[in-house]
């Protein structure tokens, strides 16, 4: 497998930079099923965790790109943390800024690439909560292990018919209740994250 270390963030600038756009466009002390996105995103899409950490995410990422001129986008883990963990224990943030036109294999790689000392920390064995994000803040994802869901968030204007193509699903398609069932064991609680989800993620204009 093709290391690829250089495509991680290393400087401390150019993570803050990044750094200001995942606050602009996430409540990042928010926590699913509660609303994780900022209001300029209004109109929502779900899908399985472990489809997003993928070269899956990627024909959905490049669609994205051309309806919104983005040349680049950045994979970001939130948690374990980037700073407090990840650059104090490894020397670089788990953080990957790459262009769209990254190969399917080689973002797979990406998300191998595992600090030499420790091939547990790698993106796709050690993160919770995971983003997708652009320059354009017109589209977004938020990750979330635990749950085993990411939302693609969109401007309304977008329409997500294209990415209902792709596997993504509507917040009323029972696929959601099933993973929820699956994980939660639980019959209240799954009704109570359904009536959650659909207070926070009600599509408007879809």
């Amino acid at each position: 497998m093709k290391r690829l270390e250089h495509l991680f963030m290393h400087s401390e600038n150019e993570f803050r930079s990044y750094q200001s756009l995942v606050e602009n466009v996430f409540y990042q002390d928010e926590h699913l099923p509660q609303q994780v996105f900022q209001k300029n995103l209004d109109c929502f899409l779900f899908q399985e965790f472990d489809w997003a950490l993928s070269d899956e995410v990627l024909t959905t990422i490049k669609k994205l790109s051309v309806l919104t001129q983005d040349k680049d986008f950045l994979t970001a883990v939130l948690k374990p943390d980037p700073v407090e963990y990840y650059m104090k224990e490894f020397g670089y943030y788990n953080w990957l800024r790459t262009s769209v036109d990254i190969s399917d294999e080689d973002y797979v790689n990406a998300l191998w690439t595992s600090p030499e000392s420790s091939i547990a920390d790698a993106i796709i064995t050690n993160s919770n909560i995971v983003v997708w994000l652009s320059h354009s803040l017109e589209w977004a994802i938020w990750g979330d292990r635990e749950l085993e869901i990411c939302i693609l968030g969109l401007a309304s204007k977008k329409a997500p018919k294209t990415f209902l193509e792709e596997g993504w699903k509507p917040l009323d398609h029972p696929s959601l209740t099933d993973w929820l069932e699956l994980l939660l064991n639980d019959k209240k609680k799954v009704n109570d994250y359904v009536t959650q989800f659909a207070t926070h993620y009600s599509s408007k204009g879809a």
